[in-house]
């Protein structure tokens, strides 16, 4: 069924990033109907009646935002009632906003009751972990859409018509985006029975935790909690050696983990009770074959009912049950993760030692079975194994066969550099894919990033003269003092409140300057764009929010150092002669 969705987007009158929404003005909305692109802009009391009258008019079963928890609906409730406007009345409702504290962020949720909320940014946060930031252009650039964010400080000095264009274009990413991820969301929510503006404001393990707590409850048991808070042996991770090689091939060993739930019958009511006693790699424990495990139980019902919708789809391609069996799959592979988690409401230390413990016997045993088939050992780690010189869909056969697993071929790469544990790049299909560098990390200045990945597309390619010109050029953008200043914003982020701070951070000290400069006090998990500028003590003391930095004030020393640091990082490995003159 077609839900009548409203694509919106609010631009503020607003110098800073961070939203006061007492403050912040409303300078532009820009909204996706039923009819089209529509653009609200002029006196600010006109655009919120016409933005209440497109909501009368449109009554929209599902709002599609990024991150408009954060900024576009407190700003629009906070103007409405300014000037008298009855929002409530045009939504069929009022607005409930929620939040909660986890992993350094604060996750907000505004409820609208009967209507689905969907920020975007929901979704970013918790199914793409490997974006920098997860603001929308890193989300729409994992999702192959093409889109450049402009900060809130730049599009405050832009012409209405560059922000109206700016905003139109916004607009038609979000709604790609949105049709990219939307059915994927809504086949974890056919799953798990959670509405889906709830679900995806709500962790994996939250979601496992709300399956498994369904099944223990029909066999009477309400909780478990074995083992206590202490730490255990995780995956393992090893590299042969530092370099480059040729025809990598990456074996995934996600689904790994639910085979070995299966085949032992781990679940947290199973585990160190009267059973069968089971020692591997120094991990002993006794695990009950007579009952079927809650777990083992799900992940046999999800695996066949994508086996099931993975025949169906190759008769007749349906891309809603496509993404109905990703979702099958992410929530079996997460199960593992689960157990020992200490959130859990069924939490079994014991059973997550076992699980990892019974991982690495067969890693290595799939490591043996490698070699001898004549293939060499790259890397290892949690998520798979990476390898050259053996034919990989003969190795996937024999493993699968010889071992009680199911591990599938992730991808296999024309050529791949290592720089040491959790720290490569594969180059696949003309993209590469980059793990730990300092291109995925958001405590780097994009151009320093942006520099690096070209770099890393030129040597992976086998141009390194190329990769020559590309060091040049960005290096000259920092010596000759032309980078934009957004160019030079590293990501901090502020992980408690600002005098908690016993000795001062980059992110604590831009903070404070916010405060006292604008009077708004940054939350706890608020990402703050900082440069660095010149004067006296460490970069941290000359840590300033980007807003109020100028060309002149920056600490080009400071960017050239650390564009040459990484630069020399990453051309090491490739063996290409360095010219001493361009660094």
């Amino acid at each position: 069924m077609h839900m009548r969705t409203l694509y919106f987007k609010v631009i503020r009158n607003s110098l800073l990033e961070l939203v006061d929404e007492g403050r912040d003005g409303i300078r532009m909305v820009g909204v996706i109907t039923s009819k089209g692109v529509e653009i609200l802009k002029g006196d600010e009391r006109e655009i919120l009646i016409g933005f209440t009258e497109i909501l009368k008019e449109e009554n929209p079963q599902r709002f599609v935002g990024f991150k408009q928890d954060y900024e576009d609906w407190p700003v629009l409730v906070s103007k409405s009632k300014a000037h008298g406007i009855d929002l409530k009345s045009a939504l069929g409702a009022g607005m409930k906003i929620t939040g909660k504290y986890f992993r350094g962020i604060i996750l907000r949720r505004v409820l609208i009751p009967s209507r689905e909320n969907i920020d975007l940014f929901a979704i970013a946060w918790r199914d793409f972990p490997r974006l920098p930031t997860k603001e929308i252009d890193e989300l729409a650039d994992a999702l192959g859409i093409e889109f450049h964010r402009i900060p809130q400080y730049r599009l405050a000095r832009m012409s209405d018509r560059d922000v109206e264009n700016y905003l139109r274009k916004y607009l038609n990413v979000l709604k790609k985006i949105a049709e990219e991820v939307v059915p994927f969301e809504e086949g974890i929510s056919k799953i798990s029975g959670i509405p889906m503006d709830e679900q995806i404001r709500l962790t994996v393990g939250e979601i496992i935790d709300h399956l498994v707590s369904e099944e223990m409850r029909k066999r009477g048991i309400d909780r478990i909690h074995m083992g206590g808070k202490r730490s255990y042996t995780g995956g393992y991770v090893w590299l042969k050696a530092p370099g480059v090689y040729e025809d990598v091939v990456y074996i995934d060993f996600q689904s790994m983990y639910p085979s070995i739930i299966k085949v032992w019958n781990i679940s947290p009511e199973t585990v160190d009770s009267v059973g069968e006693e089971v020692e591997v790699e120094g991990v002993k424990c006794r695990v009950r074959r007579d009952t079927r495990g809650v777990i083992p139980g799900l992940i046999d019902r999800f695996l066949s009912r994508r086996l099931k919708i993975k025949d169906e789809i190759k008769k007749n391609y349906d891309r809603k049950k496509d993404a109905e069996q990703r979702a099958l799959k992410v929530l079996a592979n997460a199960m593992y993760g689960y157990m020992g988690w200490e959130g859990a409401r069924y939490y079994n230390i014991k059973a997550a030692e076992v699980i990892a413990a019974l991982a690495r016997h067969y890693i290595k045993e799939v490591k043996k079975k490698i070699e001898e088939m004549g293939g060499e050992v790259i890397y290892i780690d949690t998520d798979g194994i990476q390898f050259t010189g053996a034919n990989a869909e003969e190795v996937v056969r024999r493993i699968n066969g010889e071992l009680p697993l199911n591990i599938e071929i992730e991808r296999i790469v024309d050529r791949a550099v290592y720089y040491a544990k959790k720290k490569y790049a594969h180059l696949h299909n003309g993209k590469v894919d980059v793990t730990g560098l300092e291109c995925v990390r958001k405590d780097y200045p994009p151009l320093v990033k942006r520099a690096q990945r070209e770099i890393l597309e030129a040597l992976l390619g086998g141009d390194a003269d190329r990769a020559r010109e590309i060091r040049t050029k960005y290096r000259k953008e920092i010596l000759q003092r032309e980078a934009e200043v957004d160019d030079l914003a590293i990501v901090e982020q502020l992980t408690k409140k600002i005098d908690e701070y016993a000795k001062p951070t980059k992110a604590s000290v831009a903070a404070r300057i916010i405060k006292e400069k604008f009077g708004l006090e940054p939350h706890r998990g608020s990402n703050l764009y900082v440069v660095v500028v010149k004067g006296s003590g460490g970069p941290t003391h000359r840590a300033r929010p980007v807003e109020i930095v100028k060309r002149e004030d920056i600490d080009w020393a400071y960017y050239l150092k650390v564009y040459d640091d990484v630069i020399k990082r990453t051309f090491a490995p490739f063996g290409v002669p360095v010219e001493r003159r361009w660094f």
